[in-house]
């Protein structure tokens, strides 16, 4: 009996947690504020003030087998971390978020990653 619930508990274990990684990437809401960033994971709540933080960003392309192009605007922040907007699963904040850089902040731009 026990070693059945045991057997359970894995089994739910290995297909619970890949699911919570596939949809915590894909559920990302991306809202800009003013000059505020706010990214809202399904637990968790970021804000980002652009004025304050951003140190540099530039446009990344990739080109995918089964999803085409995909655009990528990386944010360095001064603290020295990273943060990625792309138009693959948020093709509106995506577009919010890349032409708000690019009108208020092109002298941050660095070279564009392909």
């Amino acid at each position: 009996m026990e070693t059945t619930l045991v057997v359970i508990g894995i089994i739910l274990l290995l297909i619970v947690v890949p699911l919570f990684f596939f949809f915590r990437r894909k559920s990302t809401d991306i809202r800009l504020e003013g000059d505020l960033l706010v990214l809202r994971y399904p637990f968790a709540k970021e804000e980002i003030s652009l004025s304050d933080e951003l140190k540099s960003w530039q446009l990344q392309q990739a080109n995918f087998l089964w999803w085409g192009r995909v655009y990528s605007v990386n944010i360095e922040l001064r603290s020295g971390k990273w943060k990625q907007v792309n138009s693959r699963f948020n093709p509106g904040g995506f577009e919010a978020v890349f032409d708000y850089l690019k009108t208020n902040y092109a002298d941050k731009r660095k070279a564009n990653n392909k």
